[in-house]
């Protein structure tokens, strides 16, 4: 390293005397005189102090003077000598160094100076001193280090963070910094504490803070080790196998699965996190480790990847062999399915875990109606048989977005199974006891919901049948300012767009008459598009308007839509998602439709409210539809009994004047739906069979008498004015001890309230960490989200495992509870660290 020159020397001790405040006292020790001459001959020039050469035989003299005589200037004090020692008797100036600084004059020194280093790191500075040969790093060091740097290891650490291009100077961002370029198959970053002199100190403080020891350490062994125990810590393990032994580490466990926790979890480092577990998992033989652990062990780690596909396969196992209530260990499938999606990887395999539930639900469930009376037949559909048609949909649409279906194969022909014999089972049920009168019908739907009512929306959604409302309506409910209330109708026979859409709009006495097969009319006017449907509307009330969904999302602004809604009473907005999808080619993808249509439909009315001053809705729908995935048998097939070329044969239903008798089938007066005289009949299926038709559209059908395709919903959502945002859910730590004894503590934490209307869900980070912002815990997710009417219910414990460094007795620590939308923290809760064991803490680390 070049001695500096005395240009530099100045220029370094001017920037030390620009000082506010008190004034300063330097002291420049120069054993070797190299500067005496030109001390003595007024060569450096100082533009806020002055210059005092020491003699050491005037001591008395230089205090009388700095304590005495002149106390407002600052002073350069020169000695051309050694500095003194303190416990030296004959150092009489000991008083006036307790306040003033030191100054050397080598490039070392000016870097501490500049730096804040204290004196007795010289040696240490000293050793990297290849490091500061260049600007650029000084310059890195000085931004990464500014709290300051006051002992060896804060120097090292900082030093390693500008060379491995670190976030922070803390150690683990240091290893995070290592792991990330080695993910990215180079180890140059590693280079550079080589190329430095800092690899001997990284490994001391690997082995300090992870217990890592290696004879001949590299950064893929390390990696190999941080998963290695990772792995087996998140399984309260200590101990590696055999073939792992080699990275086995000494007492540190937890602080690796905290480190590994925290880089899993860390958005910047998740991609190198994920490339590193499947690297990794392939390394040490992975499939073969996972295999000796049973499947409830693995429900506590989410280190790699493959544990989901273990798990997944477990509970298809079980469903398979006919379990209808899977379970691992005690745990229930529901919670299982909640935390693995939250698990690491758990987005990756959240449609897996879905459909299981889905499956589990579906498979479960029987129809338990043991009543022939119709009342009781749809009641019972409407209160939970409904569910199995929210199931299945949910399970096949699931089904269609995991990429590797063949594990699923088997229980995907199970699941069509069962909700095939559902279907025949309700619809034969429905059939034999049908009664077109139970509920009230969509003729009438003007009459009971609009008709001398306050300023209404009704969104006519094609298709909507009454489980998705029913889902509809859950969401809706999660808004505190939506009120809802479900109710329902028939749709009219044959359950078909042109003959539910006309109905919908029939009003009075108004005659609804099917014309020469050929469309639905009202009061003789046509009912097909919105312009003959707002003339409709229009006759029993001017202020109406029929207007399509495309037409009002097509506006930009509140205004738009305010000049299209404003002195309207009556507004039929008309939706055409499931059913446009269902019709028209693209069947199998009917319940990605119906995903959107309720996608649609909340954000619609959202708007409306939000920009049209509109607070009353009714959500309904002309018809349903019955969909199931497999192909349809020529079993599920009922052959065509039409003869007469007037007929309207579709797949669900006959129009004829002829009388057919035929198995399996039955019929009702067109006239008696209508309530005309008309004598044409319409036939359908007694089950969920079809006629035989040429041409496509077999899965998506429509048209017949189920209660998938005639019970239709009347969803009323009432908006309340000046209703405030929903509150989050409130949680309280119970624990009242707030003294921490050993290397892991139990805390139980309580959801005040349940989930509601007016209560939102709440989701936090909890973990420890010390005075100094370091995470000394594992981090854990809390889902508050119970909708449990027993507060006993609500109650929820976490462990959490410190890291094993060294603590002081009393050391304070914090519990953090910060949420996990906003990233802000909820709560900060002050512990104490007791020690009445010996070693139970490691303080001899």
């Amino acid at each position: 390293m070049t001695d500096l020159n005395l240009d530099q020397v100045q220029t370094r001790l001017n920037e030390l005397f620009v000082t506010y405040g008190e004034r300063k006292l330097i002291f420049w020790y120069d054993p070797d005189k190299e500067f005496e001459e030109d001390i003595d001959n007024d060569a450096i020039k100082l533009d806020n102090a002055k210059i005092y050469k020491l003699d050491p035989k005037s001591q008395f003299k230089t205090k009388r003077l700095f304590e005495i005589e002149d106390t407002k200037n600052n002073y350069l004090i020169y000695s051309p000598f050694n500095a003194m020692d303190e416990n030296d008797e004959n150092n009489h100036l000991l008083s006036i160094l307790k306040y003033s600084t030191q100054f050397k004059a080598d490039k070392i020194s000016i870097i501490m100076t500049q730096l804040n280093i204290p004196v007795e790191l010289h040696d240490t500075v000293k050793r990297y001193s290849k490091f500061f040969e260049a600007k650029s790093r000084i310059n890195a060091l000085e931004k990464i280090a500014i709290a300051g740097i006051k002992t060896e290891q804060e120097l090292e650490f900082a030093l390693m963070a500008v060379l491995t291009k670190a976030k922070t100077n803390q150690f683990y961002s240091i290893v995070q910094a290592l792991f990330v370029d080695y993910s990215e198959g180079s180890t140059g970053l590693y280079e550079q504490l080589k190329k430095y002199n800092l690899q001997e100190s990284f490994w001391k403080y690997i082995s300090v803070y992870y217990g890592y020891l290696a004879e001949t350490p590299t950064i893929q062994k390390l990696v190999i080790a941080f998963f290695a125990n990772g792995f087996y810590g998140q399984l309260d393990q200590q101990e590696l196998p055999v073939s792992l032994k080699e990275y086995e580490v000494l007492n540190q466990t937890t602080a690796i699965v905290s480190f590994m926790d925290e880089m899993m979890n860390d958005i910047r480092y998740v991609g190198a996190f994920n490339k590193l577990s499947y690297e990794i998992y392939k390394l040490i033989n992975g499939e073969q480790l996972l295999n000796e652990i049973s499947v409830d062990e693995l429900l506590k780690v989410d280190i790699f990847e493959a544990v989901h596909n273990r798990i997944i396969m477990y509970v298809i196992g079980q469903l398979l062999s006919g379990d209808k209530t899977p379970s691992v260990g005690n745990i229930q499938l529901f919670e299982i399915v909640k935390d693995r999606q939250r698990a690491h990887f758990g987005e990756k395999y959240k449609h897996q875990y879905a459909a299981l539930l889905s499956a589990q639900k579906l498979l479960w469930r029987e129809l338990n109606i043991n009543s022939q009376k119709f009342t009781e037949i749809v009641k019972v559909y409407e209160d939970s048989a409904y569910k199995s048609d929210r199931d299945y949909r949910n399970f096949i649409w699931n089904y269609k977005k995991i990429t590797e279906k063949k594990s699923f194969a088997e229980l995907q022909l199970m699941v069509e199974k069962k909700y095939k014999a559902f279907l025949d089972e309700v619809i034969q049920l429905w059939n034999d006891n049908f009664e077109i009168n139970e509920r009230t019908s969509i003729l009438d739907f003007y009459d009971h919901f609009i008709r001398n009512k306050q300023k209404t929306v009704v969104i006519i959604s094609d298709a909507l049948r009454y489980e998705v409302a029913k889902e509809l309506q859950a969401e809706f409910q999660d808004e505190k300012k939506l009120q809802t209330e479900m109710k329902s109708l028939f749709s009219v026979l044959p359950s078909v767009t042109e003959f539910g859409k006309a109905a919908l709009l029939r009003g009075g006495n108004e005659k609804c008459e099917y014309i020469d097969g050929i469309d639905v009319r009202i009061d003789g006017e046509k009912t097909q598009g919105t312009i003959a449907r707002d003339k409709i509307l229009k006759k029993k009330n001017p202020n109406s308007l029929a207007i399509t969904y495309s037409d009002v999302v097509a506006k930009t602004s509140a205004k738009e839509l305010r000049d299209i809604f404003n002195g309207q009473e009556v507004i039929y907005l008309y939706h055409d998602q499931i059913d446009k999808v269902g019709d028209h080619g693209q069947e199998m993808q009917v319940f990605d439709a119906t995903q959107r249509a309720v996608t649609e439909i909340k954000e619609v009315l959202k708007f409306i409210y939000n920009g049209a001053n509109v607070y009353r809705f009714i959500i309904t729908s002309d018809h349903g539809f019955i969909y199931t995935d497999g192909k349809v048998s020529e079993y599920e097939k009922i052959e065509n009994p039409s003869v007469l070329s007037t007929d309207r044969v579709e797949r669900r239903f006959i129009i004829s004047e002829e009388k057919y008798d035929e198995l399996g089938i039955e019929s009702i007066e067109l006239g008696k739906v209508l309530r005309n005289d008309d004598k044409r009949h319409v036939y359908f299926p007694k089950t969920s069979a079809i006629f035989k038709k040429a041409g496509g559209g077999q899965r998506y059908v429509h048209g017949g008498s189920s209660p998938q395709e005639l019970i239709v919903p009347a969803l009323e959502v009432n908006v309340m004015r000046g209703s405030s945002q929903k509150e989050p859910v409130d949680v309280k730590l119970m624990t009242s001890r707030r003294r921490i004894n050993g290397l892991a503590i139990t805390l139980e934490f309580y959801q005040t309230e349940k989930i509601s209307d007016s209560i939102s869900k709440a989701a936090y980070s909890v973990y420890f960490e010390d005075a100094n912002g370091n995470l000394i815990t594992n981090k854990t997710s809390y889902y508050a989200d119970s909708k449990a009417e027993a507060s006993s219910e609500r109650f929820t414990k976490f462990t959490f495992d410190f890291i094993n460094r060294s603590y002081e007795i009393n050391e304070k620590v914090y519990l953090i509870l910060k949420d996990l939308d906003t990233n802000v923290e909820k709560e900060r809760v002050e512990f104490s660290v007791d020690n009445p064991f010996a070693g139970v803490f490691g303080f001899d680390i």
